[in-house]
């Protein structure tokens, strides 16, 4: 069934403010844009394979789940369903995900990160540094996986034994915007590291920044979609060459009910809301859950990329998140279960022939 084109939410969004969603925009990339340069150039002694690399070394995918880490992972806890078809799928995790998907078992055939905060996304991977990291609010505030916002040191010891037991079983796309403590915990876990520049700007124009890291790196450049979760996309169209790509936890929003407090960019809505960081959330009914979900400019401008990403490809990607707010025309929005039976179907019919 075809997506309905009238609930983007563009009414909500002329309520704001143009100057403030464009000073939310330009404050984000201006900060990936320093720092990962800095890391770019931190991170060249490690650069050794590549995308392309990797790329000569696969065949082509039949389909791919790609799995993001939106508060809809822990709503529907879709591991155990995935894990029955395992065989059949190539698992790509966002680097939030990673600790869902090694703690149900699922251990997936490539790991994004490109995130370049300094301490944060290390996290991910497990921190053996945790006790001299600066103290933050990010994990224990966010309603996403309870998991990671609770009793917090003894978490990081899971993770950091999780990926340890299985760091050699796993390939990191990992973007040379990232820290290089995370490029030293995956160096020293045993994992695989597949490297790839992000797009920060036009390569053509004078004075690229992208063009100039990819003279620094040697390494290719892949677009991001400005988060994790559409760059595992991106990477599972370009690279892999999915022909079939499911979506779980790529919600981009906030489920009914969640607390601005609670919210990724709760932080920063605060600087440019004061004291009333609500005003800044737009409403978005989702007519496939007859659910309303909010989002800020952020997750926004996330969701505006991916559907004019997801209009250019030829792969067929389904949305079987069962929450959030991406949905429109080149998305197909279907439940996990439905995509995993027609799949099976497929490679059935395919082996049959």
């Amino acid at each position: 069934m075809s997506s309905p084109q009238n609930c983007y939410g563009t009414r909500a969004m002329r309520k704001l403010n143009k100057k403030q969603l464009d000073r939310i925009t330009r404050c984000t990339l201006d900060k990936c844009r320093d720092i990962g340069l800095r890391h770019a150039r931190e991170n060249v002694p490690f650069i050794r394979e590549t995308i392309l690399d990797l790329k000569r070394k696969i065949s082509r995918a039949d389909s791919a789940i790609v799995i993001s880490a939106g508060p809809s992972l822990r709503r529907k806890d879709p591991a155990r369903l995935i894990l029955r078809e395992k065989l059949s799928q190539t698992i790509v995790c966002a680097d939030g995900a990673l600790y869902y998907c090694l703690r149900n078992g699922l251990i997936p055939d490539y790991v994004v990160s490109v995130d370049p905060h300094p301490e944060r996304i290390v996290r991910y991977f497990g921190d053996p540094d945790l006790a001299k990291t600066p103290d933050d609010d990010y994990f224990r505030r966010q309603d996403l996986d309870k998991a990671m916002n609770t009793d917090e040191v003894r978490r990081n010891r899971e993770i950091v034994s999780l990926v340890n037991r299985w760091g050699k079983e796993l390939s990191v796309i990992i973007s040379t915007s990232v820290t290089p403590r995370i490029t030293r915990r995956c160096i020293d876990a045993g994992m695989k590291l597949y490297w790839w520049n992000p797009i920060y700007d036009d390569y053509e124009k004078k004075g690229s920044l992208t063009k100039k890291i990819s003279a620094i790196t040697g390494a290719p450049c892949m677009s991001t979609g400005g988060n994790v979760g559409t760059s595992a996309w991106i990477f599972a169209n370009v690279i892999l060459q999915a022909r079939r790509i499911a979506l779980v936890g790529m919600d981009l929003s906030y489920p009914p009910g969640t607390s601005p407090y609670n919210t990724q960019y709760y932080h920063e809505m605060k600087e440019v809301f004061g004291e009333n960081p609500d005003e800044g959330f737009i409403r978005i009914y989702n007519p496939y859950l007859k659910e309303t979900w909010y989002t800020d400019p952020a997750y926004y401008w996330y969701r505006e990329n991916f559907l004019q990403l997801a209009r250019s490809v030829d792969s067929e990607t389904c949305n079987c998140t069962e929450g959030g707010i991406l949905f429109g025309r080149g998305i197909r929005f279907v439940r996990l279960a439905d995509f995993l039976e027609k799949n099976r179907r497929v490679t059935e019919c395919v082996q049959v022939k």
